[in-house]
C-alpha cells in the first residue's frame, strides 16, 4: 500500500512546487509590468509638461529682458510698472499649473520687489536696484532650471 501512495505523494508535491513557482513568477511579472506602465505614464506626463513649458516660458524671458538699467544705472519706474503688469498677466491661468515651486517662489520675490515704490521720487535706491537685478536673475535662472531637468533626464537615459 505504501508503494501505491509514494509516487502519488511525490507527484502531488512536485505539482504544488511547480504551481507555487508559477504563481511567484506571475506576481513578479505583474509587478514589473505595473512599474513599466507607471514609468511610461510618468514619462508621457513629463513630456507634456515640458512641451507646455517650452511653449509658455519664452514669453517670461521676453518680458524680463525688458528689465535693464538705463544710463545712470537706474531703472525706469514706468517701464518696471509695465513689466510688472505683463508678468502678472503672464502667470495667470495655465502657468500656475506648469510652473515649478522654485520658479513660482522666485516669481513672487521678483513681483513683490517690482511692486515697491521707488525710494526716491523717480529713482530707486542702490539697494532696490540690487534687489531688482538679483530677483530678475534668479527668476530667469529658475525658468532655465525647469527646462534643464529635461536635458539631464535625457543624458541619464542615454547612459
Amino acid at each position: 500500500m505504501s508503494e501505491f501512495f509514494t509516487p502519488s505523494i511525490i507527484a502531488s508535491i512536485t505539482a504544488l512546487c511547480v504551481s507555487f513557482i508559477t504563481l511567484f513568477q506571475y506576481f513578479k511579472n505583474q509587478r514589473f509590468q505595473q512599474k513599466q506602465i507607471d514609468k511610461n505614464l510618468n514619462r508621457s506626463l513629463t513630456t507634456k509638461l515640458y512641451n507646455l513649458r517650452l511653449e509658455h516660458y519664452p514669453k517670461a524671458y521676453e518680458i524680463t529682458d525688458l528689465i535693464y538699467k538705463q544710463k545712470g544705472g537706474n531703472y525706469s519706474v514706468d517701464e518696471l510698472k509695465n513689466i510688472l503688469e505683463e508678468l502678472i498677466e503672464w502667470k495667470k491661468g495655465l502657468i500656475n499649473l506648469i510652473i515649478s515651486v522654485e520658479s513660482r517662489d522666485s516669481y513672487y520675490i521678483l513681483r513683490d520687489i517690482l511692486m515697491k515704490n521707488p525710494a526716491h521720487q523717480e529713482s530707486y535706491s542702490d539697494l532696490q536696484i540690487e534687489k531688482i537685478f538679483n530677483a530678475n536673475k534668479s527668476f530667469r535662472k529658475q525658468l532655465r532650471r525647469d527646462l534643464g531637468f529635461m536635458y539631464r533626464e535625457e543624458r541619464l537615459r542615454r547612459k
